[in-house]
């Protein structure tokens, strides 16, 4: 990984970020704003998945997809951005290896649901109780969206 790491650390990308003063925290808050669209919106739909609010149709929490998925993209980007800024710290973490685990796993999750478990919601009327199917899937993004939460909150501590 230090090769790769010195590599990134050559680019003009990292530089850019190193060298000026308002990048990182630039970078940060965007990525706290993206995660908090992310995690509220994956909340909203998950806790819908697993059973809750089942007054709440579900194809109006699926309307949130939109957001969820720009809130990643808001967090995929900036966090290339940090690993561009600083290789040491995330490529040779413990912690920053499990929460990409876990984000690979959530994005297999979705598209579990998106496959299998969305037709399945479209047959449903609005208040019905969800398959089970759709229960897991959404116990398991929870699981896997609150790992990630987690895991990056300690990369710090193990970098």
């Amino acid at each position: 990984m230090t090769s790769v790491a010195a590599w990134i650390e050559s680019t003009s990308l990292s530089r850019f970020i190193i060298n000026r003063s308002w990048t990182w925290p630039t970078l940060e808050s965007l990525h706290f704003l993206g995660l908090c669209v992310l995690i509220g919106a994956v909340l909203i739909m998950d806790l819908r998945l697993i059973g809750f609010q089942r007054e709440i149709p579900f194809r109006a929490v699926h309307k949130l997809m939109p957001f969820a998925l720009l809130g990643f993209t808001v967090n995929l980007l900036t966090g290339v951005m940090f690993v561009f800024g600083e290789p040491q710290l995330y490529l040779d973490n413990p912690a920053f290896r499990i929460k990409m685990s876990l984000i690979v796993l959530a994005g297999l999750n979705f598209v579990l649901y998106y496959y299998k478990v969305d037709p399945l919601l479209t047959r449903l009327g609005p208040d019905s109780p969800p398959p089970p199917l759709a229960k897991g899937v959404g116990a398991a993004s929870l699981i896997f969206w609150f790992g990630v939460l987690a895991y990056g909150r300690l990369l710090p501590y193990f970098g």
